[in-house]
């Protein structure tokens, strides 16, 4: 009875962590560590009474990639330059950042509960999207950031939830009254989309949205009806403004656009630094540095300070070694999950499919892997999508 009742409160700690982290990084972090230290409370506790953490057989497959993928990444933290710092960012990007994960499948497993911290998330999620495009929209700035953060940060998270949300509309496995919330989620979604003005995100759900949805389409007259009309609506909302026409065509401007031509050059000298250290990259966190004195081109009128591009970043500090663990981890629960909706039509296989779709294809476009109020998302939303496919799994 105590451990249920530190359980509920675990929950909801983790709840406000989620809610606050980007409004207030420091507020976000005590409420991650409170959210930790109750969780080594209730390991603790379970060890003593004698009891056994029974880990669910389809989770294992997930630690197993993540193990993988974490212990790839160690090796290159021997060929850092800065040892500390190397050793820092790797419990913070393995252990810390990962600990919604590991939170949720070990002890949160009530559906009811878990749908109740879903729907106080996306609602904040909802009034971040609005805020982002209330700050375009009153002149505050050009691009809108929501609560906290940054435009890309929040473009990053909606590419992850956009499609999950899609799923919950289109799919007859939920109810009218989850379909309803998620259709209104869904609107303000598209509308901090259009806020963050982010051409990575308008290419990721371009690509993300009708893969996921054409199963759904293509066999239902209504359906295909409402998605030309929403095709209809965006096309013309964009042809309407000059300036959103402006920001598309610039995807593919190479010559001119400062920001391609910056990301293209940074690309360039992230993959200089794998050719000189194939096999255990120049160390974790050391991208910065060897950047900035060695690797910079001329084409990089900015000065970035990271790879803008997931694989890059990792192939350039970790070398191949963390790049191939990576790369396993990010096909396991792809192909997986693919394999999984394939086979029953699972919508939460294709939440998880289209989700992390979201992340990987975003990440080519910015560094995502290192930002800690995205991956704490992240790693929640897997763990939480897991733990409810695993209780629809037990009724049936």
């Amino acid at each position: 009875m105590m451990n249920d009742k530190m359980v509920n409160r675990l929950a909801w700690v983790v709840c406000f962590a989620l809610c606050i982290q980007r409004l207030s990084m420091a507020l976000g972090s005590v409420s991650w560590g409170i959210a930790i230290l109750l969780f080594l409370i209730l390991l603790y506790n379970t060890k003593k009474s004698g009891q056994s953490l029974a880990l669910e057989n389809s989770f294992k497959g997930y630690y197993k990639a993540y193990l993988i993928c974490a212990l790839s990444f160690i090796p290159s933290i021997f060929v850092a330059g800065d040892t500390g710092s190397a050793v820092k960012l790797f419990f913070e990007m393995w252990l810390y950042r990962v600990m919604p994960f590991f939170i949720v499948t070990v002890f949160i497993k009530d559906t009811a509960l878990l749908k109740k911290i879903l729907f106080v998330f996306l609602s904040v999620i909802n009034i971040d999207c609005l805020v982002a495009a209330a700050q375009v929209l009153l002149g505050i700035a050009p691009r809108g950031w929501g609560v906290g953060g940054n435009a890309l940060h929040l473009a990053s998270i909606l590419c992850v939830i956009i499609p999950m949300l899609l799923v919950v509309v289109l799919d007859d496995a939920f109810s009218k009254k989850e379909k309803r919330f998620a259709g209104i989620s869904l609107g303000c979604c598209f509308i901090g989309v259009m806020g963050g003005l982010s051409r990575g995100a308008w290419l990721t759900l371009a690509i993300v949205l009708p893969l996921m949805s054409i199963k759904y389409v293509i066999n239902n007259r209504k359906l295909l009806i409402a998605a030309c009309s929403v095709i209809i609506l965006i096309a013309g909302m964009f042809i309407s403004s000059p300036y959103l026409v402006h920001r598309i065509e610039s995807i593919g401007n190479v010559t001119t656009d400062r920001s391609n031509l910056s990301r293209l050059a940074v690309w360039q000298g992230g993959l200089n630094m794998m050719i000189d250290h194939p096999v255990l990259g120049i160390g974790l966190s050391g991208f910065a540095e060897a950047y900035k004195t060695k690797y910079i081109l001329p084409d990089d009128k900015i000065g970035l300070s990271h790879a803008h591009n997931n694989f890059v970043q990792i192939g350039a500090e970790t070398g191949i070694v963390g790049l191939l663990g990576f790369l396993y981890l990010n096909c396991y629960i792809l192909i997986r999950n693919f394999a999984e909706w394939k086979k029953d039509q699972n919508p939460f296989s294709l939440m998880l499919l289209s989700g992390w779709m979201g992340f990987t294809i975003f990440g080519m476009l910015d560094l995502t892997i290192d930002a800690s109020a995205i991956m704490k998302i992240l790693w929640f939303l897997l763990g939480t999508i897991l733990v409810l496919k695993s209780n629809q799994h037990l009724k049936r």
